[in-house]
């Protein structure tokens, strides 16, 4: 059986199409389904095949009413923003429908289905954005904690002492009663996790706040991406050791998925107990689709060889799986006597049989994976594909795509939004491009061959197919892997070609053999552990080797979304019509803006001034300060946990997003985790010139990461003070003020307001303009900085200890005299920061304050002219209302939007901060 290179390859939901999208050649028992009827009493098809021609002529119209779909829920996604520019643009799609029918192009019935299917997804998209806003409850609840009953709705995600339970809330627990409610919480538990499965029913009590992501100049939204999964709210709660913190009320033993959430514990609990770390890690995320185990550094390893999408199951992995049942239950039919198969061929094919075969164990695994979201859509694609196969009608992988999409969002509309499905899909659709483009030359130079001839170079076309297809998709694939992960994975282009096979004929059929055989066995231990074991072993060894390859992880900025355009333009230009000289030049300016890309130039204030940007990193402290002429200093890296690390997930895309690859100071104002736990990736993987510090040393997990990683990249490491005089940045002066870590307050206990007294004072002066930087310093230390004849007044001060109420000192605030304050506090943090008391003295002197949790990250850009000040808050759509008065604020509004999502409005309001 011919096989498409993207069940091969796997790059995203690639392999799903396999066993639909090459016809098989003729064999026993596989004929025809249409045409003269043959002997034995044979039977016709009751559904004829259609030609490719008439394929063709069928795939068009489905192919048009996909991406009408998909236009209308792109859409209905910015309805609430820009209704009357979509308004407009639905009415001259309407006109333009209207033309094609009176003009002859397309008949009335199918413009009026054109257009219905247009209205159908803007309706369906509006109105999953309206289900995705918090029910009121949440917002009434505030701060408070409320006690709440309802049912685990989703598989749960463990990992070690913790899990992210997806539970729908049924009842709030008040102390004489309860109270019906509805909405999904994300419900982080740590500690002791009870076996939690499908359809329990819980009760625990947390505090609960809407899904915020960290608004940046840079890095993924994840709040954006939980309420497009319907998450309505996040909490968490800490089991105690003897399980207090949460109940079961109710055991969900009858649902299909409780069964397989108890088959997945043992699994789980047989793979920890059977293997090591790394291994038994990756063999969950392969099996059970259980990512929670993973250590960071195999997640970077895979990242850097381009071959991340391994680990979650997703349509590479169902596609594969179909293609060893396919062909493992066709060669069995084949294999039976003649007579036999003959018998057969009077109701069906062999290689229908085989596709309906295939259906059951490609089900079960993505149960088995969970079912999460992406590998439902991953397993819609392969079904489809595989009914295509049922029905005779395969010819065309186009086809099965164009229906997959039209399933997968008229099942979740908001799909086309996830970067699974924008890399599932469009990885096919380049594969698809590249058949049409390699079918027409293959025929052309096969005819007239003898067989041996056809043969070998048959071989040598499929090498060459294979070798094309993984650069054709790692190309297509490298803007979205841009934009989502600041890099560039070239070396996926050849890590996959051994990856992926390795994985998908051997690694997890073996792995899925040994899960069945655990769980037939009844025993507490992974039955064939010791096959399993050296197959995961050299498969991390080629991961590991593919990431080692210098310049494997090539970092870039995020391109602009005009770019990707233009990119994805010139590439399908390159793919229709490589043959002529004008497809060659749009190969050659693609791959020039991949130079581009790489190139990555600096993002360099204007000369004459700098910048400097209060990063949104949650409840922590982060600083970057950048110069006219390149220089660039970072103080402070906000914290890091295994679930969130603001180096990693902040500080690094801002970086890569403005070209900086080298910060001449990395200061790390104390040692605490909600400063410094961050600058363990940063220092990882950036040049470092200093590392200041204030001399304290404490004994931490987090630290000794931290100066494992200063001594490997011989960082030059300096405990500085006022002693040290100022120190030049480029055109600024950089001075330290907070005293040496023995003196006074810096009786070196290493704990406490001790410790935030002795944190590194930074003032910053260019020209005339200064920033004061003042870490976590608290009320004694602001004292002792007062008392100093040193000059402290400010532009702009950073607030001490996100605005703590023991922080607050009103002389040093009128010695600051700031025009600008802002304090670094996280989104509902469990402190209360900023404390009401710091707010109403700072409203009362008439100082401005911003808040990261609130206008997310602040830049502030210091100029000749005075100071810019903007907010990434300024940058996040308004919704607009409609049925107002008319007075043309909506259109105004609209016009605001307008000016957000071209980059160009992201001013602060100082004014409404007093």
């Amino acid at each position: 059986m011919r096989t498409h290179p993207g069940a091969v390859l796997g790059h995203g939901a690639a392999g799903a199409y396999h066993g639909g999208s090459g016809r098989p050649s003729p064999r026993p028992g596989d004929r025809p389904a249409s045409g003269p009827r043959p002997p034995h009493g044979g039977r016709r098809s009751l559904i004829p095949p259609l030609t490719p021609s008439a394929h063709a002529r069928a795939a068009r119209p489905l192919a048009v009413l996909s991406c009408v779909l998909l236009l209308g829920v792109v859409l209905g996604s910015g309805v609430a923003y820009f209704p009357f520019s979509i308004a407009s643009l639905v009415v001259l799609i309407l006109g333009g429908v209207l033309w094609l029918s009176t003009v002859g192009r397309c008949s009335p019935a199918f413009g009026c289905l054109v257009f219905g299917v247009l209205l159908s997804g803007l309706a369906s998209a509006a109105l999953a954005q309206m289900k995705a806003e918090p029910p009121a409850w949440i917002r009434a609840a505030g701060s408070h904690k409320v006690d709440v009953i309802g049912v685990v709705e989703e598989p749960v995600r463990f990992g070690p002492d913790r899990a992210v339970v997806i539970v729908s809330v049924q009842r709030l627990a008040l102390p004489n009663r309860t109270v019906p409610v509805s909405g999904r919480i994300r419900l982080t538990v740590r500690g002791p996790v009870p076996p939690l499965v499908v359809g329990d029913v819980i009760e625990f009590t947390t505090r609960l706040h809407t899904p915020r992501g960290l608004w940046n100049p840079a890095g993924y939204d994840y709040g954006a991406h939980l309420r497009r999964a319907g998450v309505h709210a996040v909490g968490s709660v800490t089991l105690h050791r003897d399980g207090t913190g949460l109940r079961i009320l109710a055991h969900g033993f009858s649902s299909l998925m409780a069964a397989v959430d108890h088959g997945r514990a043992r699994i789980r609990d047989a793979a920890l107990r059977t293997l090591e770390d790394p291994i038994a890690g990756i063999y969950l995320a392969l099996v059970t689709g259980e990512s929670g185990y993973l250590s960071q550094d195999i997640r970077d390893a895979f990242m850097a060889s381009g071959t991340t999408h391994i680990l979650s199951i997703s349509g590479s992995h169902l596609g594969l799986i179909g293609v060893v049942v396919f062909w493992g239950v066709h060669r069995v039919l084949l294999a039976l006597p003649a007579r036999w198969v003959l018998r057969l061929s009077r109701y069906t094919t062999a290689t229908r049989v085989a596709a309906a075969a295939t259906i059951l164990p490609v089900t079960g695994y993505a149960l088995l994976g969970g079912a999460e979201v992406a590998t439902v859509r991953s397993l819609i694609m392969t079904l489809v594909a595989l009914a295509a196969v049922l029905v005779g009608r395969s010819h065309s992988i186009g086809y099965g795509l164009a229906l997959a999409l039209v399933v997968i969002v008229g099942w979740d509309p908001l799909a086309p939004f996830d970067i699974s499905f924008q890399l599932s899909f469009l990885s096919v659709l380049v594969i698809v491009m590249l058949m049409k483009v390699r079918g027409a030359r293959d025929k052309e130079t096969t005819l007239g061959v003898s067989r041996e001839r056809r043969m070998w170079a048959a071989l040598k076309a499929g090498t060459v197919e294979v070798l094309l297809v993984s650069l054709v998709v790692t190309l297509a694939t490298a803007p979205l892997v841009a934009t989502y992960f600041n890099q560039l994975a070239w070396v996926g282009g050849l890590s996959n070609l051994l990856v992926v096979p390795l994985v998908g004929f051997v690694v997890l059929p073996v792995g899925l053999l040994v899960c069945l055989a655990t769980l037939l066995s009844g025993g507490g231990e992974l039955v064939g552990a010791a096959v399993v074991r050296p197959l995961l072993e050299v498969f991390v060894w080629i991961v590991q080797m593919f990431a080692a390859v210098p310049g494997a992880e090539l970092r870039v900025a995020s391109p602009p979304l005009w770019q990707i355009a233009g990119f994805f333009l010139l590439l399908g230009a390159a793919l229709l019509c490589w043959r002529r000289g004008a497809g060659r030049l749009a190969g050659a300016l693609a791959g020039g803006m991949l130079v581009l890309w790489v190139w990555s130039p600096r993002d360099l204030p204007a000369a004459g001034s700098f910048r400097v940007t209060f990063l949104d990193v949650g409840q922590g402290d982060a600083a970057l300060i950048e110069t006219a002429d390149g220089r660039a200093m970072l103080i402070d890296g906000g914290g890091a946990t295994d679930a969130s690390d603001a180096g990693r997930m902040v500080i690094a895309p801002v970086l890569w997003d403005r070209g900086i690859r080298r910060l001449d100071v990395v200061v790390a104002t104390h040692p605490q985790l909600d400063h410094v736990g961050g600058l363990a990736f940063v220092l990882s993987k950036f040049d470092v010139g200093q590392f200041w510090t204030n001399g304290v040393v404490r004994e931490a997990a987090f630290l000794h990461r931290l100066d494992r990683i200063v001594t490997q990249r011989q960082v030059p490491v300096r405990a500085v003070s006022a002693a040290n005089g100022a120190q030049s940045l480029g055109s600024c002066q950089v001075r330290v003020l907070n005293p040496d870590a023995s003196e006074g307050i810096g009786t070196a206990r290493a704990e406490g307001t001790h410790l935030n007294n002795q944190s590194v004072v930074v003032r910053l002066v260019c020209g005339s303009v200064a920033f004061l930087f003042t870490g976590d310093i608290e009320s004694e230390a602001e004292s002792r900085l007062t008392q100093r004849s040193e000059r402290l007044e400010t532009a702009v001060l950073k607030v001490p200890h996100h605005g703590a109420k023991g922080s607050l000192y009103e002389p040093f605030l009128r010695a600051v005299h700031p025009q600008v304050a802002v304090v670094s506090v996280g989104h509902a943090n469990a402190y209360g920061h900023p404390s009401p008391a710091m707010m109403e003295v700072y409203a009362r002197l008439g100082i401005p304050l911003l808040r990261t949790d609130r206008h997310g990250a602040v830049s502030v850009i210091a100029t000749p002219s005075g100071l810019q000040v903007n907010c990434q808050s300024g940058r996040q759509f308004k919704k607009i209302a409609l049925g107002g008065r008319g007075d043309g604020r909506g259109e105004e509004r609209e016009a605001q939007n307008f000016k957000r999502w071209l980059g160009s409005s992201a001013s602060c309001d100082i004014s409404s901060f007093f």
